[in-house]
């Protein structure tokens, strides 16, 4: 923890607003590791004891990176108390043990932490009709995919002159570029879409990857502040607050969901879900968000990039090459849900084309509505597999495929919709 921030006390001597929100979001995300911990205390301690010392190294220097990002905008005084508390099982500065790390020691310092932070929350967000529905208690997993596109109806982009259109042109052939022309030719840039502010730090993330795996991720400051600007803004959104109102009174079949009591607690899951970095070739060379929202280059082959406003932009810049149509297609674009399966090339520095055969992208789609089906999805559906569904007017399947690691549950492997 840096050393430079001033402490964000008022001169009454009480926290600013600013400084609850950020000790509520360290002790959920206390709580969260708190409970990571205690579903893998037996795996951390199962083996030689030198071999479970390095496994619980390993696991609390990612706890620890994200609690130094978690309170990164936080009072001197609150980054003393973690650095303090923490001490005798990890030193949060150097990011190495304690003289006393252990399964056990590290709980109790975590716990502790957790009670020496103020219990003062900040006032409760008004609940908002539209994000907590009547029969949302026993609602099944259709009615609330449903219910979650009518919610969204506003915020997206439609087909037409205010929108977009596609030009399909022809069928992707091997070998072949049969197509002539852009996919996107024509999308309103003037549409409230670009401005909204979850649009706005998606965008932001684009460049922040390395587009080959086998390369390990590091994010800058920079990074990790685009980061959670992106998610504080997608946990302000009605589907986000709607999904962690369904799960809260549902449950899912993921024990994940069990733990969610705040949307604070939630948006500790998403992150964990979809933005922690694992092994998808070499060590932190992937992660979810990467994979499906922005995509990746696996020896010489594109894999992922599932979203239309990451392909739009990287055609708009010549570096997409749209190869055709492929696969089943969606029975009328012209209607509310343009869901396409294309095939393209994805062009970088090197001189090999790199190709995808098949991609689905649902078009017009705001960021958070597909961040909110998949992950509902995922936690409450299969995940690891086909999830069928009405979305709209189409009949689709909502896929999903885990990426199990040695510590907590499965984070997203890949996940995406099709027609089925």
């Amino acid at each position: 923890l840096g050393t430079s921030c001033s402490s964000s006390r008022s001169s009454s001597g009480k926290h600013t607003m600013a400084s609850w929100g950020v000790e509520s979001k360290v002790k959920s995300f206390l709580q969260f590791a708190i409970n990571k911990l205690d579903s893998c205390a037996e795996s951390l301690q199962d083996e030689d004891p030198e071999d479970n010392f390095q496994e619980l190294t390993a696991f609390t220097t990612g706890l620890s990176r994200h609690l130094k990002n978690t309170a990164a905008p936080a009072s001197q005084e609150l980054k003393n108390t973690i650095i303090e508390t923490l001490q005798p099982a990890w030193d949060v500065r150097t990011d190495k043990p304690g003289d006393d790390l252990s399964v056990a020691s590290l709980r109790a310092a975590l716990e502790a932490l957790l009670g020496a932070i103020s219990d003062e929350e900040p006032a409760e967000e008004e609940e908002d009709e539209d994000t907590k529905p009547d029969g949302l208690e026993g609602m099944s997993l259709q009615d609330a995919i449903s219910y979650m596109w009518k919610l969204d109806e506003p915020n997206r982009v439609n087909w037409g002159d205010s929108g977009f259109t596609l030009n399909m042109q022809q069928k992707g052939r091997y070998g072949q570029d049969r197509c002539d022309d852009v996919l996107f030719d024509w999308v309103n840039l003037e549409h409230p879409f670009w401005s909204h502010p979850v649009t706005k730090a998606y965008i932001s993330l684009l460049d922040n990857y390395e587009r080959e795996t086998g390369k390990e991720e590091r994010a800058t400051a920079e990074e990790k502040q685009e980061m959670a600007q992106f998610l504080d803004a997608l946990c302000r959104t009605k589907v986000i607050k709607f999904v962690f109102a369904y799960l809260k009174a549902n449950g899912g079949a993921d024990a994940r969901c069990g733990g969610i009591k705040s949307l604070l607690d939630f948006q500790n899951i998403i992150s964990d879900l979809w933005m922690a970095p694992y092994r998808r070739f070499k060590k932190n060379d992937s992660s979810g968000f990467e994979h499906v929202f922005v995509g990746e280059e696996k020896r010489g082959k594109i894999i992922g990039l599932h979203n239309w406003v990451q392909f739009y932009l990287e055609e708009k810049k010549g570096n997409i090459d749209y190869l055709g149509w492929s696969g089943k297609q969606d029975s009328d674009y012209s209607d509310d849900v343009n869901l396409v399966t294309v095939k393209f090339a994805w062009n970088d520095d090197d001189a090999e084309e790199e190709v995808k055969p098949m991609s689905t992208m649902l078009c017009g789609s705001t960021v958070e509505f597909e961040m909110a089906i998949l992950t509902l999805v995922f936690l409450a559906g299969n995940q690891d597999g086909e999830n069928v569904f009405q979305l709209g007017s189409e009949k689709i399947k909502v896929k999903c495929y885990p990426q199990n690691v040695r510590y907590g549950g499965a984070k997203v492997g890949t996940a995406y919709l099709e027609i089925a």
